[in-house]
C-alpha cells in the first residue's frame, strides 16, 4: 500500500465544509476502489457497477491544528490522526474579524496576512517534525486552505510530491503568499473547471484536476426512500399551511460574496412585482437582520437539509467573484428542488441541467425572469436536478483522486 500524508488546519469542523470533504476523500481512499476512466456511473444511493480496474487503499496518516469546535467525528479511525498543539485562531486573526470589511465581509487583510504567516511559519514546523519522524516513507502529501503555505514548504524540502486543494478565495485575496505554494505542487486540485480555470489565469501551475465537492449521500439522508418520505411531509406541510401553490425560495448561508446585496435589492424588488413569491433564510444571522424585516422574508436559522428543500420549490445560491462549487446545490438536487445560479467559477457546473443560470446577477429583471422561469419548471428542472447530483457522489470523487495520487 502507498503511504499518504495529509497535512490541514482543520479537517471535520461542523461549520467546515471544504474539511469535512477532505475527510469524505480521505476514508473512500482507504479501500481498494475503481480509478476513474469516465465509464462508470454513481448514481446516488444505488451500488456502482465495477468498470474501471480496481486500485490498491491507501494508508493515511493526517496531522491537523487544535480547533475550537467539536469534531464531527467523520474520518474513519484506520487513519491515523495526530492533533498538533497550535490553535488555528489567534490574537491577529480575532482582530481581523472584528475589523472586517463591511462592503465584503472578508477579515482585515493586514492583520489576516500576520496571522497567516505566523501560523503557517509554525505549521510547517510542526509538519517537518511529523514527516521525519514517520516509520513508512510518505508517497504523497495533500494539503488544502489557510494553512497550506506551510505544510507545502515541509513535503517540499523533503522531496515529497504533493496535491494542494484549492477551495476558497484566500489564494485570490492573497495570491503573493500561496503562490509558491500552488505553482510546486505535482497537481492542483479544485471543484469545478470553471475554477480551476480562475486558478489558471492567476498561478503558473503544473497540473490541475476536476474534483467536485465529495458528498456521501447515503451517509447523509440514509436512502432514497427515507429523501422520498421527508419530500412528501415538507408538500403535506405546505399544504397543511395553504402555501403549495405559492412560490418559495430558499437562500442557504449569506454574506457580502454569496449575493447579500443582490439579494436586499431582489427581494425588494419582488416585493413588489412579485408579492406572491417569499424567501426563506438559512444559517447564521449576522447578515440576514435587514432582510428579515422585508414581509416576505422568514429566516429560518441553522437547520438540516432535510428540513430545508423538501419545504421550498426553488433553491437560489450565488457568488459574486469566487467560484466555489458549493455542495448544497446537489444536496438540494437530491430532493428534486433545482437551482437558480449565477455565471462565476464552477456555480454553472454544479447546476447543470437542474436548474438556470443567470448571466448577470446584478439584472433585477434578468434575475426575476430566471426565478419566474425555474418555479414554472421546477417539477421538470427538479428530476434533472437530481439525475445531476450523482456528479458529487463521494464515491466517483474518490476515484478521480485515487487515479490522481496514482499518478503522482
Amino acid at each position: 500500500m502507498r503511504n499518504l500524508a495529509v497535512a490541514v488546519r482543520a479537517l471535520d469542523p461542523p461549520e467546515g465544509g471544504a474539511e469535512r470533504s477532505v475527510a469524505a476523500l480521505i476514508n473512500g481512499l482507504l479501500d481498494p476502489g475503481p480509478g476513474y476512466d469516465g465509464s462508470t456511473d454513481f448514481p446516488p444511493f444505488s451500488e456502482v457497477d465495477m468498470v474501471a480496474d480496481v486500485m490498491d487503499g491507501w494508508n493515511v496518516s493526517v496531522i491537523q491544528g487544535a480547533v475550537d469546535s467539536e469534531p464531527m467525528s467523520l474520518l474513519d479511525a484506520r487513519a491515523r490522526r495526530e492533533v498538533c498543539k497550535l490553535g488555528t485562531e489567534s490574537v491577529f486573526s480575532g482582530l481581523a474579524w472584528r475589523l472586517r470589511s463591511k462592503a465584503t465581509g472578508h477579515s482585515n487583510a493586514t492583520l489576516l496576512r500576520v496571522h497567516l504567516k505566523r501560523a503557517n511559519a509554525k505549521f510547517g514546523k510542526v509538519v517537518g517534525e511529523w514527516l521525519d519522524r514517520m516509520p513508512d516513507k510518505t508517497d504523497v502529501g495533500l494539503t488544502q486552505l489557510s494553512w497550506s503555505v506551510g505544510a507545502a514548504d515541509s513535503f517540499s524540502s523533503r522531496g515529497i510530491p504533493y496535491v494542494v486543494f484549492i477551495r476558497d478565495e484566500l489564494p485570490f485575496r492573497f495570491p503573493d503568499f500561496y503562490s509558491d505554494a500552488i505553482s510546486k505542487a505535482a497537481c492542483v486540485c479544485a471543484a469545478g473547471n470553471g475554477l480551476g480555470d480562475q486558478v489558471r489565469s492567476l498561478f503558473d501551475v503544473q497540473r490541475v484536476e476536476n474534483i467536485p465537492l465529495p458528498i456521501d449521500y447515503r451517509s447523509r439522508f440514509g436512502n432514497e426512500g427515507k429523501v422520498d418520505a421527508a419530500i412528501k411531509s415538507g408538500r403535506s406541510a405546505r399544504e397543511a399551511e395553504g402555501t403549495i401553490d405559492d412560490p418559495r425560495f430558499a437562500i442557504v448561508g449569506l454574506s457580502p460574496e454569496t449575493g447579500l446585496s443582490t439579494y436586499t435589492r431582489l427581494i425588494s424588488h419582488l416585493e413588489k412585482s412579485w408579492p406572491e413569491a417569499s424567501f426563506d433564510l438559512y444559517g447564521p444571522g449576522q447578515y440576514v437582520e435587514g432582510l428579515a424585516k422585508r414581509p416576505n422574508v422568514t429566516v429560518r436559522g441553522f437547520v438540516s437539509a432535510e428540513e430545508i428543500f423538501p419545504k421550498c420549490d426553488v433553491h437560489i445560491r450565488i457568488n459574486r467573484s469566487f467560484g466555489t462549487w458549493g455542495r448544497v446545490t446537489n444536496e438540494a438536487g437530491i430532493f428534486r428542488v433545482p437551482t437558480v445560479s449565477n455565471s462565476v467559477g464552477s456555480q454553472p457546473e454544479s447546476v447543470g441541467k437542474g436548474g438556470v443560470i443567470v448571466g448577470d446577477h446584478n439584472d433585477l429583471l434578468e434575475f426575476e425572469g430566471a426565478l419566474r422561469k425555474c418555479w414554472e419548471e421546477r417539477v421538470n428542472l427538479g428530476e434533472l436536478a437530481f439525475q445531476h447530483s450523482s456528479i458529487s457522489d463521494h464515491r466517483r470523487s474518490v476515484s478521480i483522486l485515487r487515479s490522481v495520487l496514482e499518478s503522482l
